[in-house]
């Protein structure tokens, strides 16, 4: 709870100390690659979600939401979906068009044999905003992001899961000034 008051307060003194942030929400689809120790699997397909705040610095915050559903190659009804729930930093290599993150959360695993599991989630990648309106309002972001999620077993100790990710999204951003030229 602490860490929610926390943001929170971050937020709410960025105004009085004029750092003038911009805010972008991003809506995308997700086609997944997958590594050599995820090789049982066809490649993926998704959707995410993605917030971020720029501060006047070229350092920002992301919080990230998706969801990766992967089958089987040889057994057409198994299946294996990712959940993961991410927030971490964003730093905007040139203005607000060429960007790099790195975010970490959990993630939730269910597969069709009836597995569930909560376990570690990360992701690192780099991203570019095309703006397609003179005001800057609305863009098109590309990304391509490396995935790893961790889950414990009982059995085998732990497990990761691994895959690249290329992303195109529809964005808005909202600042109280015009982003520079």
């Amino acid at each position: 709870m602490k860490n929610y008051f926390g943001i929170a307060f971050l937020l709410l003194i960025c105004d009085p100390c004029y750092c003038q942030p911009t805010q972008s929400v991003t809506f995308g689809i997700d086609y997944s690659i997958t590594s050599a120790n995820f090789g049982a699997t066809k490649s993926g397909i998704g959707g995410s979600a993605d917030y971020q705040i720029k501060f006047n610095a070229p350092v920002g915050l992301q919080f990230h939401i998706g969801y990766s559903h992967f089958k089987n190659k040889v057994l057409s009804n198994d299946v294996v979906n990712f959940l993961p729930v991410r927030a971490g930093v964003v730093g905007f290599l040139y203005q607000d068009v060429i960007f790099i993150f790195a975010d970490a959360g959990i993630s939730h695993y269910s597969a069709s044999s009836g597995t569930k599991q909560n376990g570690f989630s990360f992701g690192i990648g780099p991203g570019y905003k095309l703006y397609f309106n003179p005001d800057k309002k609305q863009f098109l972001q590309l990304s391509a992001y490396f995935n790893l999620h961790h889950f414990y077993s009982n059995y085998s100790g732990g497990y990761n899961y691994t895959w690249f990710n290329i992303r195109a999204a529809y964005g808005l951003s909202f600042s109280k000034k015009p982003i520079e030229k």
